[in-house]
């Protein structure tokens, strides 16, 4: 019994040291979250670490909580949703994704994308490029009612062809316009990945004088 009550003690010291350097990096965690939802974050952060998930983005989440005034159970179901997506992203994007990825990736499980199917991206684009924004564009025409499957077709569609992060960009605004001009959101996404995607990453040539 008093073994366990000194890990138990242990424990609470470790976690308490902790919790102060969150707070002293953002003194919001120590003098805006009660002492319960604090423990109850911790113990999520401390499980993501231990799985090599990145906390970077679960502490961002716990700001972004507490700056809109949700109360501690709210702030607790966040983290812990972001926690489940991030490591299945983890998971189905492997040890070479950096921490970027594996957020926009949650970003666009969270917008229904299915983790196999970033997944396969990655594993298809392997080192040759971020695909943190690729990730996040999709997660955004999703959002903006383009079906899964057809955004996760645009998106690998340019990605393969070498589409540079600036075309990408392009791609997206041309999407959410379409969309506002009254375009079906599964049309817009194909029309435009097949405008971009014959030109996408290949270098400019000169174009031949054929006046002479």
């Amino acid at each position: 019994m008093r073994i366990r009550l000194l890990r138990g003690l242990i424990a609470l010291l470790l976690g308490t040291a902790a919790l102060t350097t969150a707070g002293a990096q953002d003194p919001r965690i120590g003098t805006r979250l009660d002492a319960p939802t604090r423990a109850a974050i911790l113990a999520i952060v401390d499980s993501a670490r231990a799985q090599g998930i990145p906390v970077e983005p679960l502490l961002e989440k716990v700001y972004e909580g507490i700056g809109k005034g949700a109360d501690g159970p709210r702030i607790i179901a966040a983290v812990r949703s972001l926690t489940n997506e991030m490591a299945s992203a983890h998971k189905a994007l492997g040890t070479v994704a950096s921490t970027d990825e594996i957020k926009a990736a949650a970003s666009a499980m969270h917008a229904g994308v299915p983790a196999v199917e970033l997944g396969r991206m990655k594993q298809q684009s392997g080192l040759r490029r971020s695909l943190t924004l690729p990730f996040t564009v999709l997660a955004d025409i999703v959002s903006r009612g383009v079906p899964v499957q057809a955004a996760a077709n645009a998106i690998r569609s340019l990605v393969g062809a070498g589409a540079r992060d600036a075309d990408i960009n392009t791609f997206q605004r041309n999407v959410k316009v379409d969309i506002e001009q009254g375009a079906p959101p599964a049309a817009a996404a194909e029309t435009r990945a097949k405008g971009a995607a014959p030109s996408a990453g290949k270098p400019e040539r000169d174009t031949p004088d054929t006046t002479r």
